[in-house]
């Protein structure tokens, strides 16, 4: 038997956008309570955002929620030069995540295998 209560937990909005960093366009997805504290999710490699699928009905009744594909991942942008991956530009695009996410406020951070190191 299936819980209702469950399955609507797990429709939820998404609001996409796009955030540039120099040359990098990144895909940013927003759902959950916009009124809730912030809370950034990034993902490692070789996923993208939709990592999170399986964790997010257990944070969006709580958090603003905003997760994002890294540089090479998913609907962001591909660089095809290996130098592009380096780990300060990894981190420049998590800063400019949070910069358009929460200019104003700091924001809770759940990052996993690479998307831990880069923060």
């Amino acid at each position: 038997m299936t819980n209702s209560a469950n399955n609507s937990r797990s429709i939820l909005p998404v609001v996409a956008r796009t955030v540039r960093n120099g040359s990098v366009d990144l895909a940013v997805f927003e759902q959950g309570n916009p009124s809730g504290p912030t809370l950034v999710l990034v993902h490692g490699w070789p996923d993208t955002h939709q990592l999170w699928e399986h964790v997010l009905p257990h944070l969006t009744d709580r958090f603003r929620v905003i997760s994002y594909d890294t540089r090479g991942s998913g609907q962001s942008t591909v660089p095809s030069a290996v130098e592009d991956y380096r780990l300060e530009l990894l981190a420049q695009d998590l800063f400019a995540v949070l910069d358009a996410v929460s200019p104003d406020q700091p924001v809770h951070l759940l990052a996993h295998d690479w998307g831990s190191v880069e923060s």
